[in-house]
């Protein structure tokens, strides 16, 4: 397919080295946009265009007319910027440092709030949020985020598991107030409302970018290289490139993603490259913005070395360029796809002329042919004394399998394909392959097999998919075998049948035979499971009353079992604490009697002592 390329509109040079994700754009003055990025360690560039800069603290940089330097002294993390003070226009620059942020005035020069920020500081946004009316300085950290107002007072704060690399704010549920999207370092997107996380969803790498595209659709970005959109919670589409995403942005018709090795994608709503254009250096950031103040939002791409180019928005029908592109592309998508049959056609003829060559000289065996009925099996199993899950991939037949090609997201350490070829003396009709999931999601493996006889020189290739359960890396063993007594547990109560408990089980836990209650009368369940990872042990209690018991020391995993129980069984929300009335009772009967001991001269201690035993 031939990808077009797009010509920018403007080009300009900064003569200063830009820091990689640190660069915002802002109007210091209300009107004027000005490029804000971190040219070192503790040293901000603003570039003026428009002019409308006073001198204050930012002096004229020597190297550009244009750019003024702003020195700080401590280390530049990111930047922000946004109208963050009440009935005023003006965007205030904010700016994170390791364990403070700082709001600063640029036009008026002075500094609007400072604030220490213990959990450190790893992304800053200016947004609406939830109930507040005010825009809101939106803080994510290494395990919380926190939103700040124009005072300096935090007026929210919640925990997240892990550090936080992305956020956006947009009315994801539609009730009219935005909710807060967070890409965390554990490979989650999470979705929070108010003060309570509403979804999360499980990716296959830290989410490094976020970028609002309408009202029902995001995209979002990996450390691993993998970029997507969501409609709804729903993936859309995602394709994985060999480059980190530097930035994400929806212009015209089509999701921009500009790359850290400074190539620029522009894709239409299925992932497919329409254009493409390649920065001379590595890229810095790529920021929406009316830059040159004609009323249409352009792409200002930044490098690394200071070159600055502004791309404007495409619309596949909106000019006499792209008119002619729209129907050729259809076209020669039509065309591309009709000579990919048309060569695996012209391949398999091939091979088929090959066996019938062969045919002809050994009846009995001939070295490429292939048994009509010869079929790829692929199972797993659990391997307890490799901590691990064994894929075999066998044939039904003599035939043996020369090599295989697995392709799975998130499983291997070193990438997402593994390909297992064994020594030609060890060549089987069976092939294992170690898999070893690091977290509790599900996973799709996709598997390509090399079939034949030992001595061919062509193969036939088999494809075949198999889905992993969420809590596959947890076999179940017996409660006898237990090594050591859990002490940790988590209890809740629901009103479910044992019936459907068994088929959540089935459907999450990779087992060698389902477990079923053919007893209508059963109303207890009692399970135990070893985690491959480390041996430790899982026990799932359902107790005739409802009461539920998960015995585990892993929190995440109590947190993730109790989650998924809950999808599968639609319920909004648990109880998992109750305090008996008795309690409450007992209680107050011995503040009581505290405060009478000075009346009636009791001894305290004698209390103490009471208190301490019930």
């Amino acid at each position: 397919m031939q990808v077009s390329s797009v010509q920018p509109v403007f080009k300009l040079e900064l003569n200063h080295k830009v820091t990689p994700g640190i660069v915002t754009i802002a109007k210091y003055d209300g009107t004027h946009y000005c490029l804000t990025a971190s040219a070192g360690y503790d040293k901000i560039i603003i570039h003026h265009p428009h002019g409308g800069m006073s001198v204050g603290r930012a002096q004229r940089s020597q190297a550009h007319g244009e750019v003024s330097e702003l020195n700080l002294s401590q280390a530049v993390i990111a930047l922000e910027a946004g109208p963050i003070k009440p009935d005023c226009a003006r965007d205030m620059l904010l700016i994170g440092s390791p364990t403070q942020i700082l709001a600063y005035d640029v036009h008026n020069n002075s500094d609007i709030f400072y604030k220490e920020a213990p959990d450190g500081i790893n992304v800053i946004i200016a947004a609406h949020f939830s109930k507040y009316s005010d825009m809101l300085v939106m803080v994510g950290g290494n395990s919380s985020v926190c939103g700040i107002n124009s005072e300096g007072e935090e007026v929210f704060w919640n925990v997240v598991s892990g550090k936080v690399f992305s956020m956006i704010t947009f009315d994801f549920d539609k009730d009219g107030k935005n909710e807060l999207l967070i890409g965390c370092e554990d490979s989650y997107i999470k979705v929070l409302k108010d003060d309570h996380f509403i979804m999360e969803i499980a990716e296959t790498g830290p989410v490094s970018c976020l970028s609002y595209i309408n009202e029902v659709r995001f995209a979002y970005g990996l450390a691993n290289g993998t970029i997507g959109i969501y409609e709804d919670g729903i993936r859309l589409w995602r394709v994985k490139s060999k480059q980190n995403a530097r930035n994400l942005q929806w212009s015209g018709d089509n999701l921009v993603c500009c790359w850290a090795n400074g190539r620029i994608d522009w894709r239409d709503c299925t992932g497919r490259v329409l254009r493409r254009v390649q920065l001379r250096s590595d890229a810095a950031a790529m920021i929406l913005a009316d830059y040159r103040t004609v009323g249409i939002p352009d792409l200002v791409c930044v490098s690394t070395k200071g070159e600055v180019l502004g791309f404007p928005p495409i619309q596949e029908n909106g000019g006499p360029n792209t008119k002619k592109i729209a129907p050729s592309e259809e076209d020669r998508l039509a065309v591309t796809e009709l000579l990919n049959k048309k060569q695996a056609l012209m391949i398999e003829l091939q091979h088929y002329e090959g066996n019938a060559a062969n045919t002809s000289l050994d009846i009995d065996r001939p070295d490429s042919a292939m048994p009509t009925n010869t079929r790829l099996q692929v199972a797993v199993a659990a391997d307890t004394e490799e901590g691990c899950l064994q894929l075999a991939v066998s044939t039904n037949n003599d035939t043996i399998v020369r090599m295989a090609l697995v392709l799975a997201e998130g499983i291997f350490d070193s990438g997402e394909t593994l390909a297992r070829h064994p020594h030609p003396a060890k060549l089987r009709s069976v092939l294992y392959i170690p898999l070893k999931p690091p977290r509790d999601v599900p996973v799709d493996v996709h598997i390509k097999a090399l079939v034949g006889y030992p001595e061919s020189e062509r193969f036939h290739i088999f494809e075949l998919t198999k889905q992993l359960p969420r809590f596959s890396m947890y076999t179940l063993v017996s409660s006898s075998i237990a090594k050591s007594k859990v002490v940790n547990y988590v209890t809740f109560r629901i009103t479910e049948r044992v019936q459907r408990i068994c088929i959540w089980i089935n459907q999450n836990f990779l087992l060698d035979e389902e477990i079923e209650i053919n007893n209508e009368e059963t109303k207890e369940l009692h399970i135990s499971f070893m985690c491959l990872r480390d041996m430790s042990r899982l026990d799932l209690d359902f107790c005739p009353d409802g009461q539920v018991k998960i015995t585990t020391h892993d929190i995440r995993l109590a947190g993730d079992l109790i989650q998924s129980l809950a999808v599968f069984l639609n319920l909004s929300d648990l109880q998992v604490f109750r305090i008996p009335i008795l309690f409450f009772v007992i209680n107050f009967f011995f503040i009581i009697f505290y405060y009478m001991c000075d009346q009636y001269k009791i001894e305290r201690n004698i209390f103490v002592f009471i208190r301490f035993c019930w």
